[in-house]
């Protein structure tokens, strides 16, 4: 049993690098190849993350009630669909807007099944030291999708189609280390049999919990707040003010997860010496906004990164942070379906904020698609620290 965490580490990585070939290429195809307006491209992001929005709580009630293994191998043969199609496409040149926003619906709608099922079956292989497990596994999903980011770096020179073929390949090697994953223990029969009945079963237990329901609100609030903008005007940014392609995407994207990996890897030593997890979720929120107040007065393209960089580092406190509070309090019976409404913050948040963040660009130019979604921001970590016990409460690991 022991071994069975490198190997879910092994089956997390293979799934995250192609995530991270396809942020770029993503957005490389609807900015630079199709050279898109600013709207449309908000539009494709909405596609790709919109699927969350109703998924997502339908793949954490499935995992809470089937085997997540098993399930996560059957998403690991359907994720490596999408890019071959998309690559055959390429092949035979007919990239087009409404083959992107098909792409980007069928992707993502895979990836929010996926998700939740991955993080159900963490506690079944983590034995032991969970916070530290949330928080290399969280470094190591960040790895990932810098190395995927890297090899998107070079779709300028090398094109679309190597990169679609190696996400397919990688996805499906992942589904090998999938299956030598043991089964997670059989779940109690579920509470209510009908699936809105169960869903809302699921918020209720998360509003009940004042530790679940401030970092839910405030991932929330990252969703569409910041991955709105990081999705949507960014590339934007890139094209228009510091006329880039792929590489400059890449760059940006690299210097964001960057940031997150050094911040994971710190948290992953110091997993079991904390307890004010809330107060770092505030602190590291906060950072966001003061980051796009300083993106808004485009800076030199040097110094773009490195705030970019330190956003990354406040993001790898707040997803391993965040993370680890629900790992630790939600109950067996509802884990999967609070670590889905948790990613629904970012999957589910973040096709409003993108659709938000393209419009506001188009109507009122990209400075003000960034200092109004931070003012936003700014309110809703106001309103959970008058309304909440965030900043003050303690979460510590049970004993096993």
């Amino acid at each position: 049993m022991r071994s069975a965490f490198p190997i879910y580490l092994v089956g997390l990585g293979s799934w995250f690098v192609p995530l991270g070939i396809q942020m770029v290429l993503f957005s490389w195809l609807a900015a630079i190849v199709l050279h898109m307006d600013a709207f449309s491209v908000g539009l494709a992001q909405v596609a790709l993350m919109a699927p969350g929005i109703l998924f997502l709580p339908m793949g954490g009630l499935v995992a809470d009630r089937g085997n997540a293994r098993r399930l996560l191998l059957l998403y690991h043969l359907l994720y490596a669909v999408p890019p071959l199609v998309l690559g055959a496409v390429l092949a035979m040149g007919g990239l087009s807007y409404p083959l992107l926003i098909a792409y980007g619906l069928a992707a993502g709608s895979i990836s929010a099944f996926a998700v939740p099922t991955r993080d159900a079956l963490l506690p079944a292989v983590a034995r032991g030291n969970l916070p530290r497990a949330v928080a290399l596994a969280t470094a190591l999903q960040f790895v990932g999708q810098l190395i995927g980011i890297g090899c998107a770096s070079q779709a300028d020179r090398i094109g679309a189609l190597p990169l679609l073929v190696g996400h397919a390949t990688l996805v499906l090697l992942g589904a090998i280390a999938v299956w030598m994953l043991p089964d997670p223990p059989p779940h109690p029969p579920a509470r209510h049999p009908n699936f809105w009945r169960s869903i809302a079963d699921g918020i209720a237990e998360a509003a009940r919990s004042e530790q679940i329901w401030p970092v839910l609100l405030l991932n929330f609030g990252i969703g569409v707040f910041y991955v709105g903008p990081f999705m949507a005007v960014l590339p934007l940014l890139v094209r228009d003010i510091y006329h880039g392609g792929a590489a400059e995407i890449a760059y940006v994207n690299l210097a964001f997860w960057a940031g997150t990996i050094v911040a994971a890897f710190a948290f992953a030593g110091l997993a079991r010496n904390l307890t004010r997890r809330g107060r770092l979720v505030v602190c590291a929120v906060s950072v966001g906004a003061v980051i796009l107040f300083g993106m808004a007065l485009q800076p030199p393209f040097l110094v773009m990164n490195a705030l970019c960089f330190v956003w990354g580092l406040g993001a790898g406190i707040t997803l391993t942070q965040g993370r680890t509070v629900l790992q630790i309090v939600a109950p067996p019976t509802h884990r999967a379906r609070l670590l889905a409404l948790f990613q629904l913050g970012l999957g589910g948040g973040g096709p409003i904020g993108a659709f938000i963040a393209g419009t506001l660009a188009s109507v009122l130019g990209l400075k003000l698609a960034m200092v109004l979604p931070a003012l936003a921001m700014v309110v809703l970590i106001a309103m959970v620290l008058t309304f909440s016990r965030v900043w003050t409460m303690r979460t510590v690991e049970r004993p096993a």
